[in-house]
Formats: structure tokens, C-alpha cells, sequence
């Protein structure tokens, strides 16, 4: 797994999405080891795709609307899903916010 430091994300581009739970996680990224989060979300624009955080101290409840908060990057990887996710549809964030849904 490496990021892709070219290409950092614009958070408009992946925009709102909405969250479905989380996966497992990674124990590295970007080679180094840590506590990690899979959030599974999706929205209309790119389906069901995984953000990749470090580990947060807020909880998410299915279909919460939520943001990425602060940057985000593309996370080359090719090893997590099988055939369940492309690789490119894995974001590097440090975190994100509810905007709706839930209350």
C-alpha cells in the first residue's frame, strides 16, 4: 500500500456520502503500523467505497450523511478487498464529520 501523494483528493470530488459500517481493518498503512479504521460508505456519484482513518473516537450509524474532514488521498492498494472493491476506491483521510441523517 502506498499513497499516491499526487494524488490528494479534492473533498468536493468525493463529496457527501453516507455511511454503511465498518470493515476490517488494516494494521499498516503506508507501511508504518497503527490503529486504523475501514469505514464503509457510499453515495451516488461513486458507489460503495472504503475511507481508511486512523482510529476515531466518534461512532457512525447507518446512513448518518457525512464529509471528509480535512485531507484526503488516494490509497493505492491492491491486497484489502479481492474482487469486492476496486483499489481505486480506497481514501487515505484523517477523519470526517456528520453534515446529516442520524441525529
Amino acid at each position: 500500500m502506498e499513497i499516491i501523494d499526487n494524488l490528494k483528493l479534492k473533498k468536493d470530488f468525493v463529496g457527501k456520502f453516507f455511511y454503511e459500517q465498518l470493515g476490517q481493518a488494516p494494521r499498516r498503512v503506508n507501511g508504518e503500523a497503527g490503529n486504523y479504521q475501514r469505514h464503509i460508505v457510499n453515495n451516488e456519484k461513486h458507489g460503495v467505497f472504503h475511507i481508511i482513518t486512523p482510529a476515531l473516537s466518534q461512532t457512525f450509524q447507518f446512513d448518518d450523511e457525512i464529509e471528509i474532514d480535512g485531507d484526503c488521498f488516494f490509497l493505492e492498494d491492491t491486497a484489502w478487498n479481492g474482487q469486492d472493491v476496486a483499489p481505486a476506491m480506497n481514501v487515505l483521510a484523517k477523519g470526517f464529520k456528520r453534515v446529516g441523517g442520524n441525529k
